[in-house]
């Protein structure tokens, strides 16, 4: 296409500016909404994730073959025998994609407060200086304190739990479970700190303890772990990630490493359905685009009839009549993607900066697909997303072209000129 054809097609779309600057003025405007869309929707997904995997799921876990879901408390990682959890926690940090690692032991049991209320919880340890690398709920706290290796038989507890057995904060509590070795575990703890996580699962029913304390509660060796949580620098990277770790680790002892998609198939599920949704609004904007703008072509057109017979009648080929009418589409959408751009950069901005608050005044916060979200939506970056709006728009712009185009080529010269 010649440079004069483009200078041409640039002009014509001038020559009735206010038509022209609707049109741009609903292009650059769906833009800008594309924008918001894509930057919500892939924040929404991002908090998904995150909330997800940090109170206490952690982005990739590390178990014995055969242990996850039903969590058998005699399938230790290494066996019966146990495994070096010091090497264990050194290869897996030898993964430069690897931000942290901590041991975990798993049980069930029965908690019991001193006046005779009971409840069925189930029973986390951890290394009290390990596992807020992984996981957040050490930020959760709402009364006392989180663990600490020096107070082995304090624990944690949620606050709907606290509030069954009727406890605070100093109170004792305990702990009744079957051991590994098929003996009655049972202990007396100190309620060191109640939290909240808005997930009924966890609040109500969740009692975390340092992981000394529970592997003896459980009559398992030190060396006898049930999972090893992992955190990463690239969320994103975690099922690739997963894999090459089950490959290298697979080579010291048998395991079986997961990412959080696999251990939390409804979160995936709705990530995928979130994705979706954002194709879904795409291409109904993208239909609504193409009736609008095939609509301004078609009057640019047909106003335009007599003067492109004229140019016809001089010489100018059809192919010449369509590559103008293309190239004052694509001049049309070019203009209206950077005032787009430029409108939607702001809400880009606030959406990050301060996020969309969905709670109202009352600041409660959100759960979706059994994730705690909170009241504010934050927006991320996504430039695949703003880049495929960007694509989509100049593609709708040519293709509505098409058809005002393929008129204008097959006018008749003769006719076309006596048109007034």
């Amino acid at each position: 296409m010649s440079r004069r054809l483009l200078q041409l097609a640039w002009r014509n779309l001038w020559r009735n500016p206010r038509r022209t600057l609707i049109a741009m003025a609903a292009i650059a405007l769906g833009y800008a909404m594309l924008l918001f869309v894509a930057c919500l929707m892939a924040g929404l997904r991002w908090q998904m994730i995150e909330n997800g995997t940090r109170l206490v799921l952690s982005e990739i876990q590390v178990h014995a073959p055969g242990y996850y879901p039903k969590r058998s408390i005699q399938k230790t990682l290494g066996g019966q025998k146990g495994t070096d959890v010091s090497a264990l926690l050194a290869a897996i940090s030898a993964d430069p994609q690897v931000y942290a690692a901590a041991p975990r032991v798993y049980g069930y049991g029965l908690v019991s407060a001193s006046h005779g209320s009971s409840a069925g919880v189930a029973l986390l340890g951890v290394v009290p200086d390990q596992e807020p690398k992984i996981t957040v709920l050490n930020t959760q706290m709402v009364k006392g304190s989180y663990l600490s290796t020096l107070a082995p038989h304090r624990v944690v507890v949620g606050d709907k739990l606290a509030g069954v057995i009727g406890v605070q904060v100093g109170s004792e509590i305990v702990l009744l479970t079957q051991a590994a070795d098929g003996s009655m575990g049972n202990d007396l703890y100190t309620v060191g700190g109640i939290f909240h996580t808005g997930l009924d699962a966890l609040d109500r029913g969740l009692v975390v303890m340092p992981l000394g304390s529970l592997q003896e509660l459980l009559a398992l060796t030190p060396g006898r772990i049930h999972e090893v949580g992992i955190k990463l620098h690239d969320i994103t990277e975690a099922t690739a990630v997963a894999a090459g770790l089950g490959v290298r680790l697979s080579k010291m002892l048998p395991v079986a490493v997961s990412a959080w998609p696999e251990l939390a198939p409804d979160l995936a599920a709705y990530v995928q359905f979130n994705r979706g949704v954002t194709l879904v609004l795409f291409f109904i904007f993208f239909l609504l685009a193409v009736i609008g703008i095939m609509n301004t072509m078609l009057m640019a057109v047909f106003e335009r009839t007599r003067e492109l017979g004229m140019l016809m009648a001089l010489g100018m080929r059809p192919a010449q009549v369509i590559g103008l009418i293309m190239a004052e589409a694509a001049g049309l959408a070019a203009a209206s993607l950077v005032l787009g751009a430029a409108l939607g950069a702001p809400l880009l901005w606030y959406l990050q900066a301060h996020g969309l608050d969905v709670g109202g005044a009352t600041g409660e916060v959100v759960s979706v697909a059994g994730v705690v979200v909170g009241h504010l939506w934050y927006g991320r970056r996504d430039f695949s997303a703003y880049g495929q709006a960007a694509v989509g728009l100049a593609a709708t712009a040519l293709v509505s072209a098409l058809y005002p185009a393929w008129r204008a080529a097959h006018f008749r010269p003769t006719e076309a000129i006596r048109k007034v």
